[in-house]
């Protein structure tokens, strides 16, 4: 098949027909001072369920863990059927 990358401001946009949804922390370890900047920064980019609505049936949701709920994503989606966060982190154990 063919793929495409797309870089958008507008994540309720970007997120139509993906096929995966993937976010990751938005202060890492040693960024946690930027924490305050950072939400400003992301406001309107926490993946939660309507934004995996939008995104439409086909759409899987993936994070790096650990997940700050309620940031990046929200409790319903971090545990959705479509959610694949748990076996994501256990596929990195046999690979770290």
């Amino acid at each position: 098949g063919v793929s495409k990358v797309s870089v958008s401001h507008e994540p309720m946009e970007a997120v139509k027909g993906a096929d995966v949804i993937y976010t990751d922390v938005w202060a890492s370890m040693g960024q946690k001072e930027e924490l305050e900047i950072r939400k400003k920064a992301f406001k309107g980019f926490t993946v939660d369920e309507a934004m995996m609505e939008q995104a439409g049936p086909q759409a899987t949701f993936m994070h790096c863990l650990p997940a700050e709920r309620g940031l990046e994503t929200t409790d319903g989606v971090m545990e959705a059927p479509y959610s694949v966060v748990f076996q994501e982190a256990e596929n990195r154990m046999h690979a770290q």
